[in-house]
């Protein structure tokens, strides 16, 4: 006789509501959950129907999935509290002392800094305990923090934050920033949900609104997905994939209305896959790629109605240009709301661009692609402009004296190009 299979059975708890294992409604019913079933070598955590109030992070860890009910399930920021640094805080230290200390509670998460500190300088810790008015964090300081530089201590926290973990998972749930109460969170540290130094992170159907900062952001991950996720009215952009990731995939999400870019590709991210993805409504860009951003496919977007370009090349040279990257199959819509933008504007010393089968519908008086003078030579093909004619593709000469009859005034070609190499 065959041998029987042997169905290995993995831990799983429910947290919320009475019906639960662990029953309450804050961030710390979750961890518990979280951590246990972690200490068992992973498993499931699901989270019943209800609003889970967040002192601090949903921490994820390896092996650990999180799931919801959807819409109904609600991870809801508390209102920030603040402090101000009362003494010099050195690198590599846990302590935090300030000038209220009584404003903390032991377990919130804090962000501290300076006016000097930015970015990856900032760090982001929880409280873990009190000696007399000398509080401890749970992570050493990445950088000298100092009461005459206006140092500061903010309960300011990505609401999920997967950091060194991998196969980790999170699902069906929302995210509500509760960006009345807060001050916004930069994108090195933090974002609705949010990754660093992490693997094969998947991050399906999560809606993150109101978030003070980045709806979804992740920095130095290998192998991340997210999946059928929407990030609204985040004050951010709406999508983050950062510092040097690779081999993202981000399939089926949407940012509306957030107040940057719908997806900012940061520094030295390469390889990623983004397709079937909206971005509209946006104030800045819909999809920003800048800094040594290279080898990307982005195919089947729809992105429209943003203030600035559809798609958007940073400046730079050649060493830091966003090189071999695709835009394919996607639908360019009544963006470049700015003047001087267009529905996609190629620039800095960028080779290896291909444009291949898009739909561009353009305001009259802004170009369907716009292309600056360092530009380097690119593939342009079976694309489709509407209104067709003068201004559809322009190439900004160096200088209006080099251009001859080219352009009129404004440095707009006469007229769009055949297919090709542009």
């Amino acid at each position: 006789m065959p041998p029987r299979s042997v169905e290995i059975l993995r831990p799983r708890m429910r947290v919320g509501d009475d019906s639960a294992d662990i029953r309450g409604f804050t961030n710390t019913h979750i961890q518990c959950a979280v951590d246990r079933i972690a200490l068992l070598g992973g498993g499931a955590v699901e989270l019943t129907a209800g609003t889970f109030a967040m002192a601090d992070s949903l921490h994820m860890r390896t092996g650990v999935s999180v799931r919801g009910q959807g819409d109904t399930t609600v991870l809801r920021k508390n209102a920030m509290k603040q402090a101000r640094v009362a003494t010099f805080l050195g690198f590599g230290h846990y302590d935090l002392v300030v000038d209220e200390p009584d404003a903390f509670e032991l377990g919130d998460g804090v962000l501290v800094g300076d006016r000097n500190a930015w970015g990856f300088y900032q760090s982001v810790s929880t409280l873990v305990r009190r000696e007399g008015d000398t509080w401890f964090t749970s992570r050493p300081h990445p950088h000298d923090y100092l009461d005459t530089s206006d140092g500061y201590a903010k309960t300011l926290f990505p609401l999920v934050s997967a950091v060194d973990v991998h196969d980790t998972a999170l699902e069906d749930l929302a995210v509500d920033g509760n960006a009345d109460e807060n001050e916004p969170l930069g994108g090195c540290r933090g974002g609705g949900v949010f990754a660093h130094r992490s693997d094969r992170v998947a991050v399906r159907r999560v809606t993150v609104r109101d978030f003070a900062g980045e709806g979804f952001s992740f920095q130095t991950c290998d192998d991340l997905e997210l999946a059928d996720c929407l990030a609204e009215r985040c004050s951010g952009n709406g999508l983050h994939p950062g510092s040097g990731s690779n081999r993202f995939h981000i399939h089926g999400c949407t940012a509306r209305r957030c107040g940057q870019s719908g997806l900012f590709y940061c520094l030295r991210v390469r390889d990623g896959l983004l397709e079937d993805c909206t971005f509209e409504h946006n104030r800045l860009h819909g999809v920003s790629i800048g800094g040594r951003d290279t080898g990307h496919l982005n195919r089947r977007l729809t992105i429209r109605h943003n203030g600035g370009a559809g798609v958007f090349l940073r400046e730079g040279g050649r060493q830091v240009a966003p090189h071999y990257n695709t835009i394919e199959d996607c639908i360019l819509e009544h963006n470049a709301a700015q003047e001087d933008l267009a529905e996609i504007v190629l620039q800095g010393q960028t080779e290896g661009i291909r444009l291949i089968g898009n739909r561009i519908r353009r305001r009259p008086d802004r170009p369907g692609i716009l292309v600056m003078p360092e530009m380097l030579p690119f593939e342009q093909r079976d694309n489709t402009i509407e209104p067709a004619g003068e201004g559809a593709v322009v190439k900004r000469p160096a200088s209006t004296a080099e251009a001859g009859d080219r352009s009129c005034p404004t440095g707009r070609s006469a007229g769009g190009r055949p297919a090709g190499r542009s």
